[in-house]
């Protein structure tokens, strides 16, 4: 029986890449998923954030503390457009993250929605936000409290956004789900920032025995005032379990950090990942791991402290 795979398309959007309107920005995904098609790739994958493209033609005047709620109504008319061009395509499409307001809080939530040709939408709210996400004098977004995970083409799949990937908590929360696919958009101002996600997310594969995809934005968007906003590093890549049968290195596949890129921005093709065979592992039913413990439980671990006063 030929064990399922997944092809990735990776797009690392150079913000800087000038958009004027929101029918221009869905033309321009329409445009990365014919090309995923292309390359048959089963899913595109854009970075957090990729909002930020908006900001060109968002009213000149706009205070900081209301670009969410400017930035949730404009997502609300653009997400028909990109489902339907996912549609069309045939490629499903995790499109970055926008701002969604709550209609019971009235609160905004960093939301990357995932769509599918042959599937409901999917969404994940952040569960940790960066500082200047929960500044109350700037974008002062409400957390997510749901994980979900769900099946997709035989497979099963989850969903969260950059800082979430850096929590070990989550990481054993997920550890308990037999997951063949973890997503992660990210957005990163610094290379620390990027190294952080992308070395967290490297651990992730390992301690979750499963892939993980995810990548960032590069380049900085111009606001409809003129001036440059904050500019980013980013990457793409896909870790895998570090076995000998894939190869020692954990790394399928890696396209480095870096702070700008031609056009809409880098590409990254991340074809037939073995997801199959690494579950297969994962459960037994293939040959075994070197040394992964399974799904570990600390509970039994007690502490001891033997600490001086220091006066």
């Amino acid at each position: 029986m030929t064990q399922p795979t997944l092809s990735i398309a990776h797009w690392v959007a150079c913000l800087s890449y000038k958009i004027e309107s929101l029918a221009d920005f869905a033309a321009l995904v329409e445009r990365q998923l014919a090309r995923a098609a292309a390359e048959k790739a089963d899913i595109l994958l854009a970075p957090e954030h990729i909002s930020e493209y908006w900001m060109s033609f968002a009213p000149k005047d706009l205070p900081l503390t209301q670009e969410p709620d400017w930035i949730a109504d404009r997502a609300a008319e653009v997400l028909p457009l990109l489902q339907a061009a996912v549609r069309k395509t045939g490629v499903a499409l995790v499109a970055g993250s926008f701002s969604f307001r709550d209609a019971q809080s009235g609160k905004c939530r960093n939301r990357s929605y995932m769509l599918f040709p042959d599937h409901e939408p999917v969404f994940h709210d952040k569960f940790v936000l960066t500082p200047s996400e929960k500044d109350c004098d700037g974008w002062f977004f409400e957390t997510g409290s749901t994980l979900n995970v769900f099946d997709w083409r035989g497979l099963r799949l989850s969903l969260i956004i950059c800082l979430d990937v850096e929590m070990p908590h989550l990481a054993h929360l997920l550890a308990q789900e037999d997951i063949d696919l973890l997503l992660v958009p990210s957005m990163t101002t610094q290379q620390a920032g990027y190294h952080r996600v992308f070395s967290c997310a490297r651990a992730r594969a390992v301690e979750l025995f499963t892939a993980v995809a995810v990548v960032g934005c590069t380049g900085g968007a111009t606001g409809a005032d003129g001036k440059p906003r904050e500019t980013y590093n980013g990457g793409a890549a896909v870790y895998i379990p570090s076995e000998v049968v894939f190869g020692h290195t954990g790394i399928f596949t890696d396209l480095p950090v870096h702070k700008t890129a031609d056009d809409a921005g880098a590409w990254l093709l991340s074809k037939d990942i073995p997801v199959g065979e690494i579950r297969d592992i994962r459960r037994g039913v293939q040959g075994a791991a070197e040394a992964w413990p399974g799904v570990w439980d600390a509970g039994h671990v007690r502490i001891k402290r033997d600490v001086q006063k220091i006066c």
